[in-house]
């Protein structure tokens, strides 16, 4: 049975959630393998906008199913608000989610926390204070709360009045959470998530299950995002590349494709480096174009050309075996269209970095395409040459829109040239 795993191949909103969307009709299981709320994958389905933030991008009306893997923190009323959203236009899609009981749970203090720690920095990292970072912080320094949990709930009294007496010591009259607050905060939202029919298991339960059938995983962010090999510190908290799928009892050598999604165009929110971003009017006119506002936190995304380089270094670093090209379109009617081939690093050329420490110093190299009308021109075809020819990777899908229907194989598109 066929695995493959979808991430993003730069920085983030690449359009993961609409591409999943598209292909997830194929596969029995969607997997989301880590991440939190922090991620935002907004589709179209039937007209309506979409916007989850946990739940992996399956059709509501398919036979699909969806899993959230234990690499995730979840945030458990961000994910029932999901749900209930769901509910009230495809009753009993909720019973059609699992998740694993060795995932994080995000606490409110966690977002207290994201806050706090944000504005004592020197310089802000630009966080969504969604609590990502402190409950996987919490998760490493073993302050962590797991869904099983929820089960237990000696256990669960126990924990909480370790954690919240380390907590009040660290963040004195700064931390305004009772253990008692957190406990009863929590049963609601396990007696919310039973009522709805969540399945609650883990992946050693369902090891065999998904040996047995299709699996699509699911990744959050992108490549350049990755706390180990992503622009640290100005990076998420978990694992972006396709990896991840550890965390689910998977190898990457069980998979069968590692499909990179990849902008037109690069985009970024936050601080951090980004070598090829745009300031001038070009690059706002490419932000209004393409709406260029986080799903999550309603940012204005930083805007800039094709970086090969980055694509490159996210191909070595996460296996990548093809591409597929997302927001195509926004590019429509400009005369010409500029691609970073290389950075400039202290006077050394290189066309893929070494570290993510090249990102930082690393100017860009450019060379200047021509561009194109609409993406059934001959010139959009060759703009997906060159970024064949220069990655040494296939683009097998492209997307021209924001529904999820608006997607085409690339043998399509040159049919129609």
């Amino acid at each position: 049975m066929e695995r493959v795993a979808i991430v993003g191949a730069q920085w983030g909103d690449e359009g993961k959630g609409k591409v999943v969307n598209y292909f997830s009709g194929n596969y029995e299981w969607i997997v989301r393998f880590s991440g939190g709320a922090n991620a935002g994958h907004t589709i179209y389905y039937k007209g309506k906008k979409y916007v989850n933030h946990l739940l992996p991008s399956i059709i509501p009306e398919g036979d699909s199913k969806a899993f959230l893997g234990a690499g995730m923190v979840i945030d458990i009323e961000q994910l029932i608000k999901e749900l209930e959203i769901l509910e009230a236009d495809f009753p009993g899609v909720s019973s059609k989610i699992y998740i694993d009981l060795e995932a994080f749970l995000v606490l409110p203090y966690h977002k207290e926390e994201d806050g706090i720690l944000e504005e004592l920095r020197k310089n802000p990292i630009g966080t969504t204070r969604k609590g990502i970072g402190p409950a996987y912080t919490d998760k490493v320094s073993r302050e962590g709360f797991k869904i099983y949990h929820l089960f237990d709930e000696k256990l669960l009294r126990e924990r909480l009045e370790e954690v919240m007496y380390l907590k009040k010591n660290i963040y004195k009259e700064r931390f305004n959470f009772t253990s008692e607050e957190i406990f009863n905060y929590l049963m609601e939202q396990k007696r919310k998530l039973e009522k709805l029919n969540v399945k609650f298991t883990s992946a050693i339960d369902m090891a065999q299950v998904f040996r047995n059938t299709s699996v699509l995983f699911e990744g959050a962010q992108g490549v350049l995002l990755d706390l180990d090999f992503g622009t640290y510190p100005f990076v998420t908290s978990g694992a972006t590349m396709a990896h991840g799928v550890s965390s689910v009892g998977f190898s990457t050598f069980e998979l069968d494709e590692v499909l990179g999604v990849l902008k037109a165009y690069t985009t970024r929110v936050g601080e951090g480096p980004f070598p090829t971003e745009e300031f001038s009017e070009i690059g706002e006119k490419i932000r209004k174009f393409g709406n260029e506002f986080g799903a999550t936190t309603g940012r204005p995304r930083r805007v800039g050309w094709l970086d090969l380089p980055a694509l490159r270094y996210a191909k070595l670093r996460s296996g990548l075996t093809k591409f597929v090209i997302t927001k195509a379109d926004v590019l429509n009617g400009f005369d010409e269209i500029k691609v970073c081939v290389a950075y400039d690093v202290n006077g050394e050329i290189k066309e893929i970095p070494s570290s993510s420490y090249d990102f930082f110093v690393g100017k860009p190299v450019y060379e200047t395409l021509k561009g194109w009308p609409d993406t059934n021109h001959v010139n959009f075809l060759k703009y997906m040459a060159f970024i064949e020819e220069k990655t040494g990777i296939e683009i097998s899908h492209i997307s021209y829109g924001p529904k999820t229907e608006e997607m085409c194989t690339k043998n399509d598109l040159i049919k129609n040239i």
